[in-house]
């Protein structure tokens, strides 16, 4: 049996940026570690407060972010690249700009304005927030991030001296095909950066596993409530048959009126974006005209966003969904050391200290060493090898 890390969100009276962080946090990621990270951010002036206080009995984290009395307020194309600019890891970068740029656009389709000037309001304090948790999830490193249900509020919600309905319809746009509930009191329990992120976030919606949880953290909230208004986040190991279950979707969708020099772009974009994998398939259609099937492979989180990118990008007018389990092998990547450099392999298993089944190494880096030395990829493919066999006796 191999047992897999799950993170469990469980979001009975809502979700906020900072009841999530102060939960993450109080499953033990250190404070100090945090605030190192967040010093990568070239942002304006901040401060960063965290509190140990309890709500109806149960202690919990409290976040607060002091911005000062004029605190700027970023658009998305800044937020992006004050991310992109920073030395902040690769995943960090990727979940906080995939979460603001959802959100842009969403609001860009909602409201019908153009996409570049949309600001994000208190986009400073998000922006910490937001590099918070990603940090968090990084060092915690589960191998899925669960969540049952959202409970949006309800009632009327004042937004620019306009009372509108909870959720409001940004919110609305970006719950689509999650599963939500009304209540279970009134007021906005969940806001649309946090339905972003909760887009990009998690892997899978569906009750609690049966599982062992080793630590439970509990985030605290602002608003005052006839319930906690608290989150709590459960950290454990649940067993799994195979090497590694998981649930992915498959998009597909047949073309037969798009220029085949456009594929090789789609295909590197759609991995850029999240993919698991895209393939191409030739097909006849009907009336016997050649086509080319496109399929996309992704996580369930990544549906709604990558279906309506193919509808983007490509010529087709629908998409189809399909739903399947899927095991893997444990891989672990590693360097190894040849007279071209050192060369990236992937080390696969079926479970953790169990004999390695096969070293691969990694394109990319046969590819730049091949450039750099003037050799044949294939001379740099096989003398990788030959370096990874010889240490495989000692993995």
């Amino acid at each position: 049996m191999y047992f897999l890390k799950i993170l469990f969100i469980d979001c009975f009276s809502g979700l906020s940026l900072d009841m999530l962080l102060g939960a993450l946090l109080q499953l033990g990621v250190a404070e100090n570690l945090l605030r190192s990270q967040l010093a990568k951010i070239n942002t304006g002036s901040y401060r960063i407060n965290i509190y140990d206080e309890k709500d109806f009995s149960v202690a919990a984290k409290r976040i607060e972010i002091i911005t000062g009395d004029s605190p700027p307020d970023y658009d998305t194309r800044q937020i992006v690249d004050l991310l992109e600019n920073s030395d902040l890891s690769s995943f960090v970068k990727k979940i906080c700009a995939e979460t603001f740029l959802r959100l842009a656009m969403t609001r860009a389709k909602v409201t019908g304005l153009p996409l570049e000037p949309i600001v994000i309001e208190n986009s400073l304090g998000s922006l910490v927030l937001l590099v918070g948790i990603a940090v968090c999830i990084e060092q915690l490193a589960p191998d899925k991030i669960m969540m049952q249900s959202l409970p949006l509020g309800s009632g009327l919600v004042k937004v620019n001296d306009t009372w509108l309905p909870v959720p409001v319809p940004v919110t609305a746009e970006l719950v689509k095909g999650l599963p939500v509930q009304l209540g279970p009191v009134e007021g906005e329990l969940v806001r649309p950066l946090e339905a972003s992120l909760v887009n990009v976030l998690v892997d899978e919606f569906a009750p609690p596993p049966v599982m062992a949880p080793f630590a439970i953290g509990y985030g605290k909230g602002s608003l005052q409530l006839p319930i906690p208004h608290l989150l709590r986040v459960m950290l454990g190991s649940a067993e799994t048959p195979c090497g590694y279950l998981e649930e992915i979707a498959t998009l597909e969708t047949n073309i037969d009126d798009m220029n085949p020099e456009f594929y090789p772009y789609i295909m590197e974009l759609f991995l850029k974006k999240g993919a698991l994998d895209v393939f191409l398939t030739p097909v006849i259609m009907k009336k016997g005209r050649p086509g080319t099937k496109l399929s996309v492979l992704c996580k369930t989180g990544d549906v709604k966003y990558l279906a309506n990118l193919i509808l983007k990008e490509t010529s087709t007018l629908g998409v189809r969904i399909g739903y399947q389990n899927r095991t893997t092998a444990l891989r672990e990547m590693m360097k190894v050391n040849t007279r071209y450099g050192p060369v990236g392999v992937k080390v696969a298993r079926l479970h953790p200290g169990e004999p390695v089944l096969r070293i691969t190494p990694e394109y990319e880096d046969c590819k730049a060493a091949a450039q750099a030395y003037g050799v044949p990829i294939s001379q740099v493919y096989q003398e990788t090898l030959k370096e990874a066999d010889a240490l495989k006796e000692n993995l």
